[in-house]
């Protein structure tokens, strides 16, 4: 490349990047109210509810999720209700509609930190590979549509994306000149990102791959590298931050090894190879980015790692690393892996990005003149990420939507009188309306039999079909259907799903009722609910 790209004035980049992340935030805090007060989004119940619980206990008697986010809610929740004149007692302060304001006000902290990394992504980049590349790498982020979607709930991974970017930061320091402080402060964010979300822990890699190109940088020998303190200081951070974050991981390891032994029976459960996702690179490639990120914004990321190799720049070995350690965690074995946990690679890989993207603008430019070349990259540009933003845009529209178990609770409590014997085909499940306390729930499985014998003692049934989600919203089937219908009176139908449109795509793995494209073939959140009203005998017309 033999053009220089020009500089852009300071003041002009903070403009760009001030806007960058107030449309990141208003991405990320539109439709933060989605179901409430039920409570519809999956794992959310492991973070609130526990942050309001240590009001009496601060262990969270929870390993599965470490403790560093729950304890920024609670201390958020309780900050809050100081300000507020709410009183101390957090269980008054937010007890109403069912704890809605807890989890709303724990969905916004997400949504801040969400939005948050955006320009901190730009500060990681723009020492090291300049403001153009920096502002193409925000502008990825900024409109990636499985952070946004993932910054809406009160969930770890967004948030430790969070602390994350800032451990890149970080990383890309010690590349340019190694500073203690830099080590210190590479893992003190690299602590706090395992103690929010484990996974996030793999940054350590790149911090070691970053020192170890430091050294090389200056002459030294890998020996003379393994024995600079530096790199020590940043793992003894690293673990001290951890361990303070998350104390109860030592002080409760009972409950540490017992989770952690149900951790990997659940994420090897499809070693069949039945998982309903797929597993390996087959997953990853041609079901998890597409779906999380777009076909346009996963091909321009893949074809940035194999390009940084041919034109590496410092940093960048150091990137690949963590990228490919994230990589190998989602693709080793038969694990059952979500969508989400996408957000950790999206943090280096936009970086990356913005690589390419300014090898390419110099291209153009060398080709066209700076200026026409700067025009045909912005308009490039709002192509690559225009589908992203618009379905950010049909999300926050999707969310905007009242959920069909929502409906069906409502509609339950109109017609139905409290204490009344119901019956849940299926159990108490994910796809079910949320009416904890207010009847008389019998549990059956998917077999006619047992539902032949429950419905004898009800007076009600209700049903969740989700076919996309048939994980944790199984299919009612023919004979349940025509049982029930010679028995009770079908009252009640919701099927969100229109027929004859393109299918939906959803993590079949992730009980969250929200589909990642084809938002118009499906009408609102949720599975398809039926009840049926039973006859008081078999001979009964009403």
């Amino acid at each position: 490349m033999t053009v220089r790209l020009p500089n852009i004035d300071w003041r002009l980049r903070v403009a760009l990047v001030a806007a960058l992340t107030v449309l990141a935030a208003w991405l990320r805090f539109s439709a933060t109210d989605f179901g409430l007060p039920d409570q519809l989004r999956p794992d959310e119940e492991m973070t609130v509810p526990t942050a309001l619980g240590f009001e009496n206990d601060w262990n969270p008697h929870l390993a599965i999720y470490p403790a560093a986010q729950t304890y920024l809610i609670h201390g958020v929740l309780r900050s809050y209700a100081m300000l507020t004149g709410a009183g101390r007692d957090l269980h008054v302060a937010y007890g109403s509609d069912n704890n809605a304001p807890a989890f709303l006000l724990a969905r916004r902290l997400s949504a801040a930190m969400g939005a948050a990394t955006v320009p901190i992504i730009y500060l990681a980049a723009a020492p090291v590979y300049g403001p153009t590349a920096a502002l193409v790498s925000s502008a990825i982020l900024t409109v990636a549509y499985i952070h946004v979607r993932e910054s809406k709930f009160a969930k770890v991974e967004v948030p430790a994306g969070f602390w994350l970017a800032l451990s890149i930061l970080s990383m890309l320091r010690i590349v340019q000149g190694g500073r203690s402080i830099d080590y210190a402060l590479a893992g003190v964010f690299c602590g706090l990102a395992a103690a929010t979300h484990y996974t996030s822990g793999t940054i350590s890699v790149g911090i070691l791959v970053a020192h170890l190109e430091m050294r090389h940088r200056e002459a030294r020998s890998l020996i003379g590298s393994l024995v600079d303190p530096r790199i020590y200081l940043a793992g003894l951070a690293s673990i001290l931050t951890f361990l303070c974050a998350d104390p109860y991981f030592v002080l409760d390891w009972t409950r540490t090894v017992h989770d952690y032994a149900f951790l990997n029976v659940t994420y090897q459960m499809w070693n069949g190879g039945s998982t309903p996702a797929g597993f390996g690179w087959p997953w990853l490639l041609f079901r998890a980015m597409p779906a999380a990120l777009g076909i346009e914004l996963e091909i321009f990321l893949l074809a940035a790692l194999p390009w940084v190799l041919f034109r590496p720049r410092p940093g960048t070995l150091a990137l690949l690393a963590f990228i490919a350690a994230c990589f190998l965690s989602l693709t080793s074995g038969h694990p059952q892996l979500e969508f989400r946990y996408l957000v950790n690679p999206l943090l280096a890989m936009s970086i990356l990005a913005g690589l390419l993207a300014i090898d390419l603008i110099a291209l153009i430019c060398s080709w066209l003149g700076v200026r026409s070349g700067y025009a045909v990259a912005a308009l490039a540009g709002i192509i690559l990420l225009a589908p992203s933003a618009f379905r950010d845009l049909q999300l926050n529209q999707f969310l905007r939507r009242k959920d069909t178990r929502t409906i069906a609770r409502k509609w339950m409590l109109a017609h139905i009188p409290p204490s009344t014997a119901v019956v849940l085909i299926g159990g108490e499940n994910y796809g079910k309306p949320k009416i904890p306390g207010q009847y008389q729930l019998v549990s059956v499985d998917g077999g006619t039999l047992s539902l032949g014998k429950a419905i004898d003692q009800a007076k009600w049934v209700v049903s969740d079909s989700f076919p996309p989600l048939s994980l944790w919203s199984g299919t009612t089937t023919d004979a349940q259907i025509d049982l029930l219908n010679a028995r009770g009176t079908l009252e009640f139908d919701l099927d969100p799903i229109k027929a004859g449109a393109p299918e939906p795509v959803f993590d079949p793995n992730d009980a969250f009722f929200v589909p990642f494209n084809h938002f118009t073939s499906v009408t609102r959140p949720g599975p398809r609910i039926r009840i049926w009203k039973l006859k008081k005998n078999p001979g009964d017309v009403n």
